[in-house]
């Protein structure tokens, strides 16, 4: 009613939109997404009550008469039978209580009905029970007749303590209301009404400037609102005080930190005698044989410990925080403030990169470019898990994404000419990253190598006779190009020389860790493995939770491939999650497209294959060695979408035929559905997983089920 008040004249059509589609939603949302609602209307289904004194009868439990209940406790798995029922049964409530630390209860169900009246149907019906969600106590049953007898056990969470107040057959299920279903229905609504039939939205993004710019904040903040919400909830409450004084930390957070404080570039803490007697202490599983102690992914060096994750955080936040406060500073936080400083410039480097190559992109178009690519950047799998490891990803993506922002805007790619000051920042963040993650190495290179391919446009003389290459301007800029770079590189090749004796050797070779690296061999179908499924991985859909998931494929490796499954979640392929990335198979139109001469088209080619296919494949082949990870996918994700995106916009740029533009507006409109559901879906299942290792978040898990299996 406000929405269609404030538009009276109707002059803003996604508004019309939007009342539709809420109305559509909620109508939704009270028939067929409450389906089990409606259950016991259809039918005589005779409700009955059985109090936990009731149960107790005729059962080993333990009964608390005072507060009448039955104390679950620990992995005791109490079960309650009920015998000549003789009713049809649509439903079993359980009443129950949780101890202060169990989140959650598993409940099966063996059941006769008049199909089968001798034996009992085993667990016929599974359920959990969580904690703050009453909804989820109801598990449904679809059987043939009156049930006869019936068995119902109830198993705590890992060990925990419920209190079984009482059980009832056939009670009514309430409705139960998905806000974010809601949302997204309206917002798909919305956002097609915006893409296909808004005329603002087929203008340019340069002639919506403010539009644009608004929406951009808006995405980005949203972004950064969800990585906020997702780390505290996972810090389960704790106060931010609490969390900012940390008195220990890890390799990263306070080894290093320690280190460098007495001016050591190898960890204080000394290996024990027995390893440096071993006579092959890179093999772990020899050690724990031994039981010798040693530090897990440590790096063990001339009976010494070191550390090969990057030096960049600690020197830019670990160790002045811990030199001005005499705290660790937390690694969650820390993954959050590098993720939050990339998301805010992979938003910089978007836009740059739009109003540098492709300026007349719809403003519908450009949107759905940023919010594809804000969601599958790679950065929310290390959100999700904010560990060291992660501290490493998230500060080269905030390095990352920054740099090429610099390297867009200095004009290094491009026919104008290259900003020095711009320049020289991009040319010092590309060397951070490194010091950050030493696998970016291969961007930094890349853009060194763009930015020489710059320099003729720099040095060019203002007379066409003139022909000098190295001009007082065109020396200024190498400097400017060159100089962070080297200086960086410089002290990086320092520190490796003075751990290892040579300055291209970081070290991770002789880490204590899933296998003996100074013995492995490289195989072709390891790296196979890699591409596979960080590339090509289709995701599968299920009924239970995650909803949407992807099953690793060893593809018959033949041969010892690491997958870290245990700890965190894998996921689908690039190609799945960006369906854009399926447009790198009509590369070679693009670049036949190209005007100009055979040079203009390999340049061009080059400047999107280079950084964002070969690199990229490059990185995920060299897994090889130490294996799956999905926090990886930051390293090349974002990367490789934006090459997408070039050659999409290119081909958007070129049409003329508008049926064809409706078809691409309509892909990235489906592209945006489909990354937030396939990716959404599986990124939140890394921050929020509940499964076989990990049962923390329960609640989390039911709400997503609920969203997408409505029927449970």
């Amino acid at each position: 009613m406000l929405i269609c008040t404030l538009n009276k004249k109707r002059r803003y059509h996604t508004a019309v939109t939007a009342v539709k589609a809420l109305l559509i939603a909620v109508v939704l949302e009270a028939t067929i997404f409450n389906i089990p609602t409606f259950r016991l209307w259809f039918g005589s289904y005779g409700e009955m009550s059985f109090s936990a004194q009731e149960l107790s009868v005729n059962s080993n439990v333990d009964y608390r008469p005072a507060e009448d209940d039955i104390a679950v406790i620990g992995d005791r798995s109490t079960t309650f039978t009920f015998k000549g029922i003789n009713e049809e049964v649509a439903d079993v409530f359980v009443d129950i209580d949780f101890g202060k630390n169990t989140k959650a209860a598993n409940v099966s169900i063996d059941a006769m009905d008049e199909t089968r009246t001798t034996d009992y149907r085993q667990m016929i019906a599974e359920g959990t029970l969580v904690k703050g969600k009453p909804h989820s106590h109801y598990i449904q049953l679809h059987l043939s007749g009156d049930v006869s007898n019936l068995k119902l056990t109830v198993s705590p969470l890992d060990e925990g303590m419920v209190y079984i107040k009482g059980i009832t057959f056939n009670q009514q299920i309430p409705m139960s209301i998905s806000w974010a279903r809601i949302f997204l229905i309206v917002f798909a609504a919305c956002f097609w009404q915006l893409m296909m039939k808004s005329k603002t939205m087929q203008y340019s993004f340069t002639k919506n400037k403010k539009i644009f710019r608004l929406a951009c904040v808006i995405i980005t903040d949203i972004a950064c609102l969800a990585a906020v919400l997702i780390t505290f909830t996972k810090l389960d409450n704790t106060s931010i005080t609490d969390i900012m004084k940390r008195p220990s930390g890890n390799q990263m957070t306070q080894e290093l930190v320690e280190a460098f404080e007495h001016g050591s570039t190898r960890l204080l803490t000394e290996p024990v005698d027995e390893l440096n007697n071993f006579p092959t202490p890179y093999n772990s599983d020899a050690l724990d044989e031994a039981h010798i102690r040693y530090q897990w992914d440590h790096v063990y060096f001339n009976e010494h410990y070191y550390s090969y994750y990057g030096i960049a955080p600690v020197i830019l936040v670990f160790l002045p925080y811990h030199l001005l406060t005499g705290y660790f500073f937390p690694d969650s936080i820390a993954v959050l403030l590098f993720a939050i400083i990339g998301m805010i410039g992979l938003t910089r480097l978007y836009k740059e990169f739009l109003k540098r190559f492709f300026p007349k992109t719809p403003t519908g178009i450009a949107i759905a470019g940023l919010i594809l690519i804000q969601t599958v950047s790679g950065v929310w799998f290390s959100i999700g898990r904010p560990l060291f490891y992660e501290v490493a990803m998230s500060a080269g993506f905030a390095t990352l994404t920054w740099a090429v922002y610099f390297l867009f805007s200095a004009n290094i790619i491009g026919t104008e000419k290259p900003i020095l000051s711009r320049t020289a920042i991009a040319s010092l963040l590309f060397a951070i990253a490194v010091l950050c993650r030493p696998t970016l190495v291969l961007y930094c290179i890349t853009a060194a190598l763009f930015m020489v391919l710059a320099l003729p446009r720099m040095s060019a003389a203002k007379k066409k006779s003139e022909k000098k290459l190295f001009t007082s301007s065109g020396v200024r800029y190498l400097l400017c190009a060159i100089v962070p770079m080297a200086c960086i590189g410089l002290a990086q090749m320092w520190y490796n020389y003075d751990r290892f004796g040579s300055p291209f050797e970081f070290g991770i070779q002789y880490s204590l860790t899933i296998n003996d690296f100074t013995k492995t061999q490289f195989h072709p179908r390891l790296s196979w493995t890699a591409l596979y499924n960080y590339f090509l991985n289709p995701p599968v859909f299920k009924t239970y939770y995650p909803i949407i998931g992807t099953e690793f494929q060893f593809m018959n490796a033949g041969g010892y491939f690491y997958a870290d499954l245990n700890s965190t979640a894998n996921t689908s392929g690039l190609f799945f999650l960006a369906l854009p990335m399926f447009v790198y198979l009509l590369s070679g139109r693009a670049v036949k497209m190209v005007h100009g001469g055979r040079r203009a088209k390999l340049l061009s080619a080059a400047y999107i294959a280079i950084p964002c296919l070969f690199i990229p494949f490059g990185i995920v082949a060299s897994v090889w060695e130490s294996g799956y990870a999905v926090r990886y996918m930051v390293d090349f994700a974002w990367q490789s979408l934006l090459g997408a995106y070039t050659i999409i916009f290119f081909f958007y740029s070129r049409i003329t035929d508008p049926t064809k533009k409706k078809l691409i507006s309509a892909f990235m409109w489906f592209s945006v559905m489909w990354g937030l559901v396939v990716a959404g879906v599986q990124e939140f299942n890394q921050a929020f997983r509940f499964d076989i290792y990990n049962r923390e978040f329960p609640e989390m898990a039911y709400e997503v089920q609920r969203m997408f299996a409505f029927w449970v």
